[in-house]
């Protein structure tokens, strides 16, 4: 059985792209609300920085992707480990194969 790393993100972009070695770290919003117990309406959001390690699409993303884009991301999720003062510091990264700028005309926060 084939297994499958597939993590969708579509949210809007927190600031300016970063380029980096060839590549491109995104910061991605993504919004999420919900009702607690109380009956009280609740919101959340979480951000995820989405690297982009294909240099073509970095340089595109550089030069097309600003603060407040609507954006859509097929990454996967990589785990990894470096030392740091003798310590082990592990991190997750997300990282884009498929990276697209949506087209959602004006953000409508009360949608």
């Amino acid at each position: 059985m084939r297994t499958t790393n597939l993590f969708i993100l579509r949210g809007r972009v927190g600031q300016a792209p970063k380029a980096f070695n060839k590549a491109a770290k995104i910061n991605v919003a993504t919004d999420r609300a919900w009702t607690d117990g109380k009956g009280e309406r609740r919101e959340e959001t979480d951000w995820v920085t989405v690297t982009i390690l294909n240099e073509k699409a970095a340089e595109w993303a550089i030069a097309n992707v600003a603060k407040g884009d609507a954006v859509y991301a097929e990454c996967r999720i990589a785990d990894g480990s470096y030392k740091k003062d003798g310590e082990t510091v592990y991190t997750t990264d997300v990282i884009a194969s498929v990276f697209h700028k949506l087209d959602l005309g004006q953000r409508d926060d009360a949608a």
